[in-house]
């Protein structure tokens, strides 16, 4: 297994085939989706493969020299709950440690949290509302990771 920064157009495709399939189709989402929403800016994906495949990936970006923002992250469902999901977020961390604070941010839906805050995040008390999740019971909730600097959390 090995887990790294997308580098060809067939690992990023594969990245954007596995988001659509583990978090926008089950909710009966659009297939570009993800374009609606993307960010301007510095955008970081890591992949987990696994046999060639793509079975996990995290798509961040930079808001600012200080602030990243973690915006998709997902695993396929035959290697959830192995600790892929916790390696993507170290790997994002280890790529973004400055000298100086930074913050990591995601807006982590309800079933995410938990995950979320076993990596350290904290709830910022940002309740989104999105009707095409809320149409599914799904809530969004904006967390934080402060990094305060390149040798420490």
């Amino acid at each position: 297994m090995q887990i790294r920064t997308a580098k060809t157009d067939r690992e990023k495709n594969e990245l954007d085939q596995l988001l659509w399939d583990v978090l926008w189709k089950p909710l009966g989402l659009p297939r570009d989706i993800r374009k609606s929403f993307s960010l301007n800016g510095r955008q970081i994906e890591i992949i987990v493969i696994n046999g060639g495949i793509v079975i996990g990936g995290l798509v961040a970006n930079w808001l600012s020299s200080r602030k990243i923002e973690i915006r998709h992250i997902a695993v396929s469902p035959e290697h959830q709950g192995t600790s892929i999901g916790r390696r993507l977020v170290e790997k994002l961390i280890t790529q973004v440690r400055r000298p100086h604070p930074v913050k990591i941010l995601t807006d982590a839906r309800n079933t995410s949290v938990g995950f979320f805050t076993k990596l350290g995040f904290k709830l910022t008390g940002i309740t989104l509302e999105h009707p095409d999740f809320m149409a599914h019971g799904i809530s969004i909730h904006e967390m934080c990771l402060e990094l305060n600097s390149s040798t420490n959390e």
